[in-house]
């Protein structure tokens, strides 16, 4: 019987000592995801500062399109 247990492999572990294991790597990605955003390099700003700034000019230019075209 042995040698049978070498063909087919390990036997995979049970869910019980597997649970959990996605809850972490989805943590940890989300982390550095969050890092990578607040955290600016090379002396310029973060990047969710840049893209605060770019919709807040986006949204300016918007507001002022419509109120030229009120008169």
């Amino acid at each position: 019987m042995p040698a049978a247990h070498a063909i087919t492999g390990p036997r995979p572990r049970p869910r019980a000592t597997q649970r959990g294991g996605a809850l972490v790597e989805y943590a940890l990605v989300l982390g550095v995801l969050l890092l990578a955003l607040l955290v600016g390099t090379g002396g310029q700003q973060a990047p969710l500062t840049q893209l605060l700034d770019a919709l807040r000019n986006a949204y300016t230019s918007f507001v002022y399109a419509l109120s030229i075209s009120w008169f």
